[in-house]
């Protein structure tokens, strides 16, 4: 337990110090970092997988998820979503 909670405060605080992508271990999907890059709060690019889809864990809320794209799509957010506490990319 006490691993958990600290890997949930270091995501956070990646989030917070402006990392690039950050794990939240309560609520983040699984990541496949080989395959995507330039992933920020609001989109991500495919570089290489089958699909690739970005998300944001949402604070008390389901994560928000973009739509699936192919090699060489961005998946982007819908809108700015409010109390993020991390982001990335998941892919097939």
């Amino acid at each position: 337990m006490l691993i958990k909670k600290f890997a949930i405060a270091a995501a956070v605080t990646v989030v917070l110090a402006g990392g690039t992508i950050a794990a939240d271990a309560a609520t983040a999907p699984e990541a496949q970092a080989a395959c995507y890059g330039s992933v920020s709060l609001y989109k991500g690019k495919n570089n290489s997988c089958s699909k690739a889809r970005h998300w944001n864990a949402i604070r008390n809320s389901a994560s928000k998820y973009g739509s699936w794209v192919g090699r060489g799509g961005w998946s982007s957010q819908s809108q700015c979503w409010a109390n993020v506490v991390s982001y990335g990319m998941t892919a097939k």
